[in-house]
């Protein structure tokens, strides 16, 4: 996950939001952690295929109008090979300014590097039809499957796994468990050193720490499979690209979610269903069945998701 993805989520969610390290240009592309032979091993067991932990930075967290400005990814061959991905991304926008000290990316760093296009293109390759794996998944799946509705890629049959929904669940009633789910406190507490908010180390770590948490499953999960504890979704269930582009009932949830203005919307569906509730917008993202409103639900102190065919009135 993004380092200003998990900053601008440290309100809403228990997130790691300490900057420790900036990486310099150079050494983005690099990193000196290493997939054990156990760990190799066990995420064999599991997945025979492979499997493909990858990590973006963007501009900010919504996938319908902000950019990916970096991709950096980590893959186990079936053969136990471990092979890295990384690319720049230039968003051919201006990056945000209170942005930038979080990434750590300015424009003139990005001003030579490819467009999106490309290094989707590259990336995809990658990963083919190996199943995929992030930190808080939903988001930085969200910004895939954009681009490959953009660009009209095919859509592979990729599942899509989560390292923070798995120790969550594995841990849930353990006498002895992580401080919190945030990607530092769980290399933390698996004993994985590593430097933050570095978008290739943070691809290599989530995966370290799926690997550490499916020694543990081995050994306490008793009946339950993996997809009950880690799954999210196939990359292919998501809709046609004509669902992610925003009807004019819902445009004006862009400034909303730009300006972070809290709303009323009437939804039907939940608690209050066709009630107006009041809601602190986070995000604009793409999920399996459709465009969703990412939002603090103020009455309940809840985070949802709020589908936007779902949302039949919204006011300030």
């Amino acid at each position: 996950m993004s380092i200003l993805m998990q900053r601008l989520l440290s309100f809403y969610f228990d997130l790691d939001c300490t900057i420790t390290y900036k990486p310099s240009m150079q050494n983005r592309s690099e990193t000196a952690l290493i997939i054990s032979p156990e760990e190799v091993k066990i995420l064999l067991k599991h997945f025979p295929k492979g499997i493909c932990s990858f990590d973006l930075e963007m501009t900010g967290l919504s996938a319908l109008f902000d950019k990916v400005i970096e991709i950096a990814a980590c893959k186990i061959e079936p053969d136990g090979k471990v092979t890295t991905f990384h690319s720049l991304v230039n968003p051919l926008i201006t990056i945000p300014e209170h942005t930038i000290e979080y990434h750590g990316l300015h424009n003139e760093d990005l001003r030579d590097a490819p467009t999106l296009k490309k290094p989707l293109k590259d990336f995809i390759d990658f990963y083919g039809n190996t199943p995929l794996l992030a930190h808080n998944a939903k988001f930085d799946i969200s910004f895939i499957i954009r681009g490959i509705h953009e660009y009209n890629y095919p859509v592979s049959l990729s599942d899509i796994y989560d390292s923070c929904i798995f120790p969550r669940t594995l841990y849930k009633k353990a006498d002895i468990k992580p401080k919190s789910f945030k990607l530092g406190d769980l290399a933390d507490f698996f004993d994985i050193k590593f430097i933050h908010h570095i978008a290739l180390e943070d691809s290599v770590v989530a995966m370290k720490v799926f690997a550490r948490c499916l020694m543990y499953f081995d050994d306490q999960a008793g009946d339950k499979s993996l997809k009950d504890l880690a799954y999210l979704f196939k990359l292919n269930s998501f809709k046609p690209s004509g669902n992610y582009i925003l009807g004019r009932k819902h445009v004006c949830l862009k400034e909303f979610v730009q300006n972070k203005t809290n709303i009323q919307i009437k939804y039907s569906g939940g608690s209050y269903k066709n009630e107006f509730r009041e809601v602190k917008p986070i995000s604009l993202m793409a999920l399996p069945n459709g465009l969703v409103l990412y939002a603090l639900c103020v009455k309940s102190q809840m985070n949802k998701y709020f589908i936007l065919k779902k949302i039949k009135d919204i006011k300030e």
